[in-house]
């Protein structure tokens, strides 16, 4: 039984600890966070809360209403579709919100998503969240908001943990620090159910399967005043999603070398960040047997190199009263995908390879200034993105003759954006306006390469434009002794989205897109009109005793399509909840603490036509953390304690796949 968004709305909810105050946040080898941010929708979600979800992803979900473009998490998920948005306003594989590592962007050069294990959890101390578009430093991506995550301070000496899952799931975590070095691996394998049960399911289903491997080292020194942070890191990360043969494999490196100066001395200081980072995707796609009596070999994507380089440079001024800031921001992607396709008899017939390069360079402005009890900021940023030298080749394999060779058009823009917001402190009280906008330029992936998923295929369309996001909210804050609250209303309207447009049903031949079975569908990228969204945040937390913290977030979201197809006036946009809420708590008994986490996922749709309907559904995670000495701890973690039935995707014929069942994990960590 799901219940009412309005009766959770009543409640407050049981959570560990989460948010800090923005004042508090000090982090060495960065620029303080803007002050100016407090006008927009902000939290940070802080380490306690982070372990004790499954996932950095899943905490993200419950604390800041943030979600993947299925509703599964990121130990379940396909690589392409772990893209982030907030908002719920029109989630997408390659996500609509900026992802940052101390500065440096997670988001995958090639396709837009976020390989949420690519960095070992113990790496990361906290997740600073701006929703709405992001105007000044963020830019570029942040077209929802922006996730910033920051560094763990390096701690002397080793510590870790073991976990231990029932159907063999297990994990393994080292941290060692010594001077300013820090390291941290992470090791993990999780198996989980199949995603399509029974009646439905066939030999074509089998359990999905997750193996992840991360390292992070960090070295960090002061050298005349500055401060020197260096960062590498590789990650391999593996998931077999639910179909026989259906298997994604990705793997990268990123390098990153930041100089800050504190403004703290003199009031005047900058930061300069180098990086880069690479990544390569072996994805299989496999279609579906009728009656799902098995699969055969659709679409092998064996290698999807690509690299992204960047470099961003900040100055900042800092008062008593108000502060400013101007930067530039420069990015490169570029990368391909090879593939073999068009399999008979379990042989490949055709070679495909697809790919191109964008670019993106911008300069931007923001200040704040604090008139006794009313603060203004304002940020103004101009960007120019390219896309060039795309192309997409096929070939036959049997004869090595040319079957397409598309070069496409170069395409450019220049985008203006900008935001400007106020707030009013009356003693425990705070109000806050905010008006922005915002782009996110189309990904390679999105620009150049198709795809195929089951029997239902997507084409891609190098005639993309960037898409666009208008927004304008009010917010109200309540921080006094025990209890703090956060009531924010948003309008949004995003111009152009990039959609996957239905254009045809199987079974049939299409052009360049070739032949769709019985019971797929085929759709295209394209720049689908407008999404108006109105919507409701709330988050709150209340000291109750000593021993019980309560709190409540969530997220009420009412988007529709306009403009574009007339078929798709009013739709709400495909994945798209109606709301996320989260209820959980924490209570100390003693040195054991006992958690939970109930997060409740409103109604959305597998397509744009609204005729896939995934129900609403509800996860419930608990947790008990017991200190057995001065350095170990055990804890004990239920998810999907409930055993629901949680739907994460919907066929054009009816076949539902659903997320894991209920999962047990015994940890052990070792704090020196």
């Amino acid at each position: 039984m799901v219940t009412s968004p309005l009766v959770l709305l009543i409640g407050l909810s049981l959570l560990p600890p989460s948010t800090v105050q923005e004042s508090e946040i000090v982090v060495r080898g960065r620029l303080k966070p803007f002050r100016g941010d407090t006008a927009f929708a902000t939290l940070t979600v802080a380490r306690p809360a982070i372990e004790a979800a499954s996932s950095l992803d899943e905490a993200l979900k419950a604390q800041a209403q943030a979600s993947l473009f299925r509703r599964q998490s990121s130990l379940s998920a396909n690589p392409t579709i772990q893209g982030m948005s907030l908002r719920a306003i029109a989630p997408s594989g390659a996500g609509r919100a900026l992802v940052t590592l101390d500065g440096v962007p997670q988001n995958d050069p090639f396709g837009g998503w976020v390989i949420w294990a690519s960095v070992p959890v113990d790496a990361i101390d906290r997740a600073r969240v701006v929703r709405g578009a992001g105007g000044g430093a963020y830019g570029a991506g942040a077209l929802t908001g922006v996730v910033d995550l920051d560094l763990s301070p390096t701690q002397a000496g080793v510590s870790g943990g073991l976990d231990w899952g029932d159907s063999g799931s297990w994990g393994a975590q080292v941290n060692a620090g010594l001077g300013g070095v820090g390291l941290h691996y992470s090791r993990a394998l999780r198996y989980g159910d199949a995603a399509v049960r029974s009646p439905q399911r066939g030999a074509a289903d089998e359990g999905v399967f997750g193996d992840d491997e991360a390292a992070l080292a960090t070295w960090r020194t002061e050298v005349h005043r500055h401060n020197l942070t260096l960062m590498a890191g590789r990650y391999d990360s593996r998931r077999d999603t639910g179909l026989s043969g259906a298997t994604a494999r990705a793997s990268g490196h990123q390098y990153a070398f930041s100089l800050t100066r504190p403004t703290a001395d003199t009031g005047d200081g900058y930061r300069l960040q180098l990086w880069y980072r690479d990544s390569d995707l072996a994805n299989r796609s496999v279609s579906v047997l009728s009656g799902r009596g098995g699969t055969t070999l659709a679409n092998d994507q064996f290698a999807t190199p690509a690299e992204g380089y960047g470099l961003n440079a900040a100055w900042r001024h800092e008062n008593a009263t108000g502060e400013w800031e101007a930067g530039i921001d420069v990015r490169r992607s570029e990368g391909r995908a090879r593939e073999r396709l068009r399999f008979v008899s379990g042989m490949a017939t055709r070679y495909r390879e697809a790919g191109g390069r964008t670019e993106l360079a911008g300069i931007y402005v923001q200040a704040s200034q604090r008139l006794d009890q009313v603060s203004l900021t304002a940020a103004v940023r101009a960007d120019r993105w390219t896309a060039t030298r795309g192309f997409r080749r096929e070939t036959e394999l049997s004869t090595g003759a040319s079957v397409l060779d598309l070069r496409t058009s170069d395409a450019e823009a220049t985008v203006v954006s900008a935001r400007l917001g106020i707030t009013r402190q009356t003693g425990p009280q705070q109000w806050r306006a905010a008006v922005y906008n915002g782009f996110r330029p189309p990904s390679l992936n999105e620009l150049y390469r198709p795809f195929r998923v089951g029997n239902d295929l997507t084409e891609a369309n190098s005639a993309l434009k960037p898409e666009k996001l208008n927004g304008v909210e009010v917010g109200w804050r309540y921080a006094a002794n025990a209890l703090s609250i956060d009531l924010g209303l948003f309008h949004n309207r995003l111009k152009d989205p990039i959609s996957n447009i239905t254009i045809g049903v199987g079974p049939g031949t299409f052009p360049t897109a070739g032949f769709v079975p019985a019971g797929g569908i085929l759709r295209q990228r394209q720049n689908a009109g407008d999404v108006r969204a109105i919507g409701l945040e709330l988050s709150g937390r209340w000291q109750a005793t000593e021993r019980v913290i309560l709190t409540l977030s969530g997220t009420l979201t009412d988007a529709a399509m306009s403009g574009g197809d007339p078929a798709l006036a009013g739709k709400r946009p495909a994945q798209a909840p109606a709301y996320l809420v989260s209820m959980g708590g924490n209570y100390q008994l003693g040195r054991t603490r006992l958690g939970a986490d109930w997060l409740f996922i409103g109604e959305s749709f597998e397509d744009d036509l609204n005729r896939q309907r995934l129900s609403p559904a509800s996860r419930l995670r608990l947790t008990a953390e017991r200190s057995v000495t001065k350095t170990l701890s055990l804890r004990l973690g239920v998810d999907n304690a409930l055993d629901a039935d949680i739907p994460v995707q919907r066929t054009n014929d009816g076949i539902i796949s659903y997320d894991n069942r209920r999962a047990v994990m015994l940890s052990l960590r070792y704090r020196p």
